[in-house]
């Protein structure tokens, strides 16, 4: 049985840091959007953290090329944090992972580096 989705966010060193659970799929996908959109649409920096998300489909995907887009037309930031092997993996097929900073630690992500 699949882990329970969640996302939830929390402010640490200058960035909002949503940690996701679960599987980021077409029925999760909506559920991070709404919490993530909001922050960047509000002016923060946002880190998604992906430690713990074990499955990640093409919904999950488009749902992170979206907070992409709405951070750079808001002269935002997001950045993922920590992503599974099997997430890493998807991330690199689709290259995505040459369109967002992708950091191994929350450290590193409020640093830039």
């Amino acid at each position: 049985m699949p882990m329970e989705f969640a996302a939830d966010a929390r402010f640490e060193g200058g960035l909002h840091i949503v940690a996701v659970r679960g599987e980021l799929d077409v029925h999760t996908a909506p559920i991070l959007s709404s919490v993530v959109l909001p922050l960047i649409e509000a002016g923060t920096r946002v880190a998604i953290e992906m430690s713990a998300v074990g499955l990640m489909d093409s919904t999950g995907l488009a749902s992170l090329v979206g907070a992409r887009a709405k951070a750079r037309d808001m002269n935002g930031y997001v950045c993922l944090v920590s992503p599974t092997e099997r997430v890493e993996k998807v991330l690199q097929i689709t290259g995505m992972d040459t369109l967002i900073d992708v950091f191994d630690s929350i450290e590193s992500a409020q640093l830039g580096r």
